[in-house]
């Protein structure tokens, strides 16, 4: 347990619940405790010399594994068939990628190991590990190959014999390799098993394929067979009747409705682990509850990127739909979204009458015994999302939101990280070319400093170097170094970080608002209560409860110091470089300069001009 979530803090409960299920002894710590002890020393003994160490870790709320990722076999796989399926589906590298992560399935995934939580988890793998498997046959094919995908998809249908595409893989294998009857013996031998056993035909392509080979027409091919979604390491669910339609045409269900993916996307491996941990099974708690997955973060760190990441990979596991509706950070009731839902399900005929609790209704029964992936994007409150968990573990719900939804029932909460320099500098290079990043190593460090890890920023500086390959990077680095020319430069084809930073900006009361203008003004490198109650001369808990309201709104984050063992608040640089602009338009100078005369254990009473922009240069008031 503790390697499937290596480097992720597990709760002590949840590893109880997944050990012991609902059996636990009288003495379950105590007995955990042995357990992690033995682990241990087990894993101290066992140390090979000069490498990196393998240790378990007490974190505030439990334990975690800490290890290199690719020592862990599940972990390897993941990462070789990403990086596999990044590349054309013709290229050799893609295809010794394959080989690689699926030479690693060497048996039944936790095998031996008891309990539901295992048995989720296998059969998530095992789902995974067969996409993995379907990737490589196709790469293979491509490269002229069928013989290997011929003898290892035969070993791979007698343990999941219900799987279409592992026949269709195999048929085509068998065909290009000669073997044409057998081929045919295959699918005469696949349509009786599913009838004999669910009752039902082989679906269209399985039977589109068989018509080929009879007429002698199949060519070979050139590329892949179409698969469920770009860069998905999530096999096709077993073999269900033919879906009807969630609404409408019965004969044509919605289909995918994702937006399309950012080809560039890097970083959030821990992230994207934990949510795939959920989304192909892998229940939090257990039971029989939706799926559900909160992305949450500040403005422009990548929600929505990374929900659409998230709906490719796990998007074969949900074949009747997969919809994205964007909210805009609107707040409105649970109505708007049901209705977008709605349309996108394909009802487009409603009473004007009819109530929130008929729609849900018949959301609900459009749902009920199919698999549909929703994702909600821009969501406000947990208000808008709670009445759209769908019911059972059918289908699934991704939401980004900058506010923390704590109140959805049974969610999976994955905070979406600001990018490390290393991580920035690896996105940037991508978006603008290694050779450029190459020729200007100064520059392209300067600029990845002065984003701060904001992936929008990043991707605006990278669309504003690549639109002028003439200019050096050196001179946006000059314009930008000013701070009070920074967020002017930092905008590009509709994209802005002011325009993100604003969205959370006016969402803010008067007060906070206020408080929010000052502390950037001031520029404390660290923010207290104490500090900011003098700033607005408000009482502790008053500022205590700004703090809060700024940190929900992603302005401000929360960093406990264990030295003063004390929480205080950090502001992002860009962050604050807004709430500076804001503070010189909005505020009076004479206001400004009280406000910091009332500070003075940091010095921000003396020099009033340096910690801004000159309030000379501010409109007269």
């Amino acid at each position: 347990m503790l390697a499937v979530d290596a480097g992720r803090n597990i709760p002590i409960e949840a590893l109880l619940d997944r050990v012991w299920d609902d059996a636990r002894p009288a003495d379950v710590r105590g007995s955990l405790y042995t357990y992690l002890t033995r682990i241990r020393r087990i894993l101290a003994d066992a140390q090979p010399g000069g490498t990196s160490p393998i240790t378990v870790t007490r974190g505030q709320t439990g334990y975690r594994l800490d290890a290199d990722p690719d020592s862990v076999d599940l972990h390897r796989v993941r990462r070789l068939a990403e990086r596999a399926l990044a590349l054309p589906v013709n290229d050799p590298r893609r295809c010794a990628l394959l080989r690689e992560a699926i030479d690693l399935w060497r048996g039944e995934p936790l095998d031996g190991v008891p309990g539901g939580w295992a048995a989720r988890v296998r059969e998530s793998v095992r789902q995974q590990l067969v996409g993995v498997l379907l990737s490589w046959a196709d790469s293979e094919l491509c490269q002229g190959r069928p013989d290997p995908v011929a003898e290892r998809l035969a070993v791979a249908i007698d343990h999941h014999p219900h799987v279409e595409p592992l026949v269709l893989r195999l048929m085509r294998a068998l065909y290009f390799g000669g073997r044409r009857a057998e081929a045919l013996e295959l699918y005469a031998r696949t349509r009786q098993l599913l009838s004999d056993e669910l009752g039902v035909d082989p679906g269209t392509d399985l039977q589109e394929l068989h018509r080929d080979i009879l007429r002698g027409t199949l060519r070979a091919p050139l590329a892949a067979v179409p698969s469920a979604g770009p860069r998905s390491t999530a096999a096709p669910p077993p073999v269900h009747p033919t879906p009807a339609a969630v609404a409408g045409d019965r004969d044509h269900p919605p289909g995918c409705q994702l937006p399309a993916e950012l080809p560039d996307h890097i970083g959030c491996e821990p992230e994207i682990s934990c949510a795939l941990g959920v989304l192909q099974g892998g229940r939090r708690y257990g039971g029989t509850a939706a799926p559900v997955v909160t992305l949450t973060g500040p403005g422009g760190v990548g929600k929505t990127a990374l929900s659409i990441r998230l709906a490719y990979l796990v998007r074969s596991g949900y074949p009747h739909a997969q919809i994205f509706v964007g909210l805009r950070g609107r707040r409105s009731g649970p109505a708007d979204a049901l209705d977008q839902v709605l349309r996108a399900l394909g009802v487009t005929e409603l009473p004007t009458s009819s109530t929130v609790d008929q729609k849900l209704s018949r959301y609900r029964s459009l749902l009920s015994d199919r698999r549909v992936l929703i994702v909600l994007d821009s969501v406000v409150s947990a208000d808008q999302v709670r009445p759209l968990i769908p019911g059972g573990q059918g289908s699934a719900l991704i939401v980004t939101s900058r506010t923390l939804l704590t109140t959805l029932p049974g969610a999976e909460h994955v905070e979406v990280p600001l990018l490390d320099r290393a991580t920035s500098t690896a996105l940037l290079a991508r978006i603008i070319g290694p050779q450029r990043v190459l020729a200007e190593p100064e520059a392209t460090d300067a600029l990845v400093e002065m984003c701060a890890g904001l992936p929008l920023a990043l991707r605006i500086v990278g669309a504003r170097v690549s639109a002028r390959p003439h200019r050096r990077m050196a001179r946006l680095v000059e314009r930008m170094r000013d701070d009070r020319r920074r967020l002017h430069e930092l905008a590009a084809d509709g994209l802005s970080v002011r325009a993100s930073i604003a969205a959370s900006y006016r969402s803010l009361d008067s007060a906070a608002q206020r408080a929010f203008r000052l502390l950037g003004f001031a520029g404390p490198p660290a923010i207290t209560e104490w500090l900011l109650a003098a700033l607005v001369q408000r009482s502790m808990d008053d500022a205590d409860d700004l703090l809060e309201q700024l940190a929900d709104a992603r302005l401000l984050t929360a960093v406990h110091d264990p030295v003063q063992r004390e929480l205080r608040y950090q502001m992002h640089d860009l962050v604050r470089l807004f709430a500076r602009e804001r503070a010189v338009e909005e505020d009076p100078p004479e206001s400004l300069r009280a406000a910091l005369a009332r500070a003075p254990a940091l010095g921000l009473g003396m020099d009033v001009a340096s910690s801004g922009p000159p309030l000379a240069e501010t409109p007269a008031r």
